[in-house]
């Protein structure tokens, strides 16, 4: 069963009384400051401080002062904030008081909570965890099917547990709904103490601390005694039900191990026996333990000689017939196999999608004639309309009252109109072809002119960097069509041509300068190789001096290298031992210690063995003390009556 650690410590109706018309039981709000008490009540998190994390205070303007408290633009017209609307009021000012400066007060991070964190219980540590768990309910309440399963299943359960919730009627009355609430929440936490005063507003907190999926809201409570209200009922009962079958099962030994396989369950046995041999009186012996354990092990793990042997002799035969002749041509054989058989697959395979090639063909070519068709009747069907309209046309020809000559002279206007109509549609087109390439050859003029306009800017960007005084010669694209820009071009070229002509001279200038240093740095050149071959000579002579020196370097390096290294194998030589001394030594203290602490063991069992030994001889002694002097007054008692 759940233990009743998962219970409250206060309930949401004290959160909430202010809606009772009771007083707030809301720490004192302090005048101007940022660590507000926060409003909100739908989580435990915002029913001490203000976070930090929170969003920060707003300035408003209310008039002439400037407000930086948060609730400032919250206050009701009375003057009082929500949670003062109580029957009693805290003494304090309405609004927040101005300050004189920003800076009038420390400018520390407030905290986020105000009561200290060492001294916070584990269950509202618990609250603020469960506070920010969401389970989505995957359960159809509102399907009829649903409905009647877990209607059946509930009373089939109810029917088994008995008790105040054995008849499950529909609709449920208050009084029944608090009864098979109250008698599951006892059986999962305890005394729930619930009742039809206060189901209201304890259930909604109440499933909120057992993560019931769905919402549990007071308007269905209210009216749980109706029909509409009755599938969240049956959900929130059912659920209920489920979690105490599954509090009320039985816990197995099985349940507190991890590993539940052979192995772990053969050791775990082991471990028991050595314990329970482990209490019994000083001179217990293992071995035969261990020999069990061992033989239960091998006998687990398959460890036989024999069989290992048996399976060796079966493994060297299976690689001697391996490397035999026959089966060595039998693989051959199957490989070729194989290779064949993939060849067959592979044609196969082309063999099939040529087929499903030709199959597609083959029903395009069927719809090609299938359109063919239907074109052909289209054309059919059309030529029978044209010759009964020729045969309808000649029939009214045939009707007509015209003469010969009448119809000739017509005709002959009727030819006359169609020559002059196709002779001014030829010329139509004819002018529109003209029209038509001047457009396009000013089209191709258009852009070339914009094209040979956007490299002059490209090249005059270049030019620019250099010479900055050539930047005002650049042109938009949007004046190349009009009647000026030629000459502002020739102007442009003219400039161009005359920045040309002086950065020539300037050209020839420089390469005159050139001539002349080059000659110079020839003469230079000369002077200085020679300067070059004599300090190479004294090089090479200092490099055969500093050779020589290096060569004994390198040798008097050889010897103390090798000797550097003998030290260091001797050293870590040393160092291996000094470890396993080390750890000789760690294991005789520790055996020492495990001696001496037995032996004080020992030493106080036989104390307290002597001990109990001599009370009991004591006690024995005054026990027959007192049974020798009360046979002696029987005796006497019979003495003196037999003496009567």
């Amino acid at each position: 069963m759940m233990p009743n650690r998962y219970v409250s410590g206060h309930s949401t109706a004290i959160r909430k009384s202010r809606l009772d018309n009771k007083p707030s039981l809301l720490p004192v709000r302090r005048q101007g400051s940022t660590d507000r008490t926060s409003t909100e009540a739908r989580r435990p998190s915002t029913t001490s401080m203000r976070s930090s994390s929170a969003e920060p205070a707003r300035v408003t303007y209310a008039g002439a002062r400037l407000s930086k408290d948060a609730s400032a633009t919250k206050l009701s017209t009375n003057g009082r904030s929500r949670s003062q609307t109580g029957e009693h009021r805290y003494l304090q000012a309405t609004t927040t008081p101005l300050r004189s400066s920003q800076y009038s007060r420390p400018t520390t991070t407030p905290l986020r909570t105000p009561e200290d964190r060492s001294s916070r219980s584990w269950e509202t540590s618990l609250e603020r965890v469960l506070a920010f768990v969401t389970v989505k309910d995957q359960r159809q309440i509102s399907s009829v099917a649903w409905q009647r399963a877990e209607y059946s299943r509930v009373c089939a359960q109810l029917g088994a547990r008995g008790g105040a919730g054995a008849a499950l009627v529909r609709p449920l009355t208050i009084a029944r709904f608090v009864d098979i609430v109250a008698e599951l929440l006892a059986a999962i936490i305890g005394d729930a103490k619930l009742s039809t005063d206060n189901y209201v507003t304890k259930l909604p907190h109440l499933s909120k601390k057992l993560l019931y999926p769905s919402p549990v809201s007071k308007s269905w409570l209210k009216t749980v005694n109706t029909l509409h209200a009755f599938p969240q009922a049956l959900a929130l009962i059912g659920y209920l039900l489920d979690l105490a079958t599954h509090c009320q099962m039985p816990v197995s030994d099985e349940w507190l191990y991890v590993c539940k396989d052979e192995l772990s369950c053969l050791r775990r046995d082991y471990l028991s026996k050595c314990w329970i041999r482990f209490q019994e009186p000083a001179g217990a012996e293992h071995e035969d333990l261990n020999e069990e354990y061992l033989s239960s092990l091998k006998a687990l793990m398959g460890d036989d000689d024999e069989m290992i042997h048996q399976l060796e002799q079966d493994i060297k035969e299976y690689e001697r017939r391996l490397e035999d002749e026959e089966e060595l041509a039998a693989r051959a054989d199957e490989a070729r196999r194989a290779e064949r058989r993939e060849a067959l697959a592979a044609a196969v395979r082309s063999e099939r999608g040529a087929r499903r090639a030709a199959a597609a063909a083959i029903a395009a070519q069927r719809a090609a004639r299938h359109d063919h068709s239907e074109a052909v009747r289209l054309l059919d069907a059309e030529m029978d309309r044209a010759s009964a309209e020729i045969e309808q046309l000649r029939a009214e020809l045939e009707q007509q009252p015209l003469s010969v000559e009448e119809r000739t002279r017509l005709l002959d206007e009727v030819d006359y109109a169609t020559r002059v109509h196709d002779s001014k549609r030829a010329l139509a087109d004819q002018i529109s072809k003209m029209l038509l390439s001047k457009e396009t050859e000013l089209a191709q003029w258009q852009k070339r002119t914009l094209d040979s306009c956007v490299e002059y800017k490209q090249g005059l960007i270049h030019i620019s960097a250099q010479l900055p005084a050539l930047a005002s010669l650049a042109i938009e694209e949007k004046e190349l069509m009009g009647a000026e820009c030629a000459a502002y071009m020739a102007t442009a070229v003219e400039a161009l041509r005359e920045e040309g002509a002086r950065l020539s001279g300037r050209k020839a200038e420089l390469l005159r300068t050139r001539s002349a240093l080059c000659r110079k740095r020839a003469v230079l050149l000369e002077e200085t190789r020679s300067k070059i071959a004599d300090v190479k000579s004294n090089m090479q002579r200092e490099q055969q001096s500093m050779q020589a020196e290096l060569a004994k370097e390198s040798s008097e390096a050889a010897a103390w290298s090798k000797e550097q290294l003998e030290i260091s194998t001797r050293l870590e030589q040393l160092r291996a031992n000094q470890e396993e001394y080390a750890k000789v030594d760690a294991e005789l203290r520790f055996w020492e210690k495990q001696d001496s602490a037995w032996r004080a063991k020992l030493a106080e069992l036989r104390a307290y063995i002597d001990a109990q030994r001599l009370n009991a001889q004591q006690r024995t002694d005054a026990v027959r003390a007192r049974r020798l002097a009360s046979v002696r007054d029987v005796l006497a008692l019979w003495h003196a009556k037999l003496s009567r």
